[in-house]
């Protein structure tokens, strides 16, 4: 009886340590399962604007932000050109009149009102900075988001379209930097 209680006390003690190692390796697993699933998720890699000034555009997306020309086509409605910047791809399409102003505007041309396409940056004051002495049409300042995961700022193109530029503040936040 003294060899069955000391088995027992004994098995008392090792299968809740079993138990624990147990869990641990199934959260362990979980952890990695949910790691790539995360880098296999669906992320946003492209946008397409429309543009009267099809040369201009594609010419200020290089200058101004880097942008490389993969590729262009001649098509019945117009042109499209293909830009990659950091593996995002940005589609410029040529259309044959001005955008519409938004509906409260009084001026002729106003940028949207919300941003078309959002770029992540290492420092965002650097880059307005940069912008600025470009002669690029700042709108917002940088300013850090309430939740401070992202300080952001808002310029405009060549046309009227709102860029935002992201700039990551805390890394713990969850941040993907493949995309949102």
């Amino acid at each position: 009886m003294t060899a069955g209680r000391s088995f027992l006390s004994m098995g008392r003690r090792i299968l809740p340590r079993a138990f624990l190692v147990a869990q641990l390796a199934l959260s362990g697993l979980a952890l990695t399962a949910a790691t790539a699933y995360a880098a296999s998720e669906p992320r946003p890699s492209s946008a397409s604007i429309r543009t009267p000034d099809f040369d201009e555009s594609v010419q200020w997306y290089r200058d101004n932000l880097g942008f490389r020309l993969i590729g262009s086509q001649n098509l019945v409605p117009g042109r499209r050109a293909i830009l990659e910047r950091s593996g995002f791809l940005l589609e410029i399409n040529e259309t044959d009149h001005v955008l519409q102003p938004e509906p409260d505007s009084t001026a002729a041309v106003q940028p949207t009102r919300a941003p078309v396409v959002s770029i992540i940056v290492p420092d965002v004051d650097r880059e307005v900075a940069r912008l600025r002495r470009a002669g690029v049409d700042i709108l917002q300042l940088p300013e850090d988001e309430l939740d401070g995961t992202y300080r952001t700022a808002q310029i405009q193109d060549n046309g009227r379209h709102r860029i935002e530029l992201r700039e990551p503040l805390d890394p713990q936040a969850g941040f993907n930097s493949g995309g949102r």
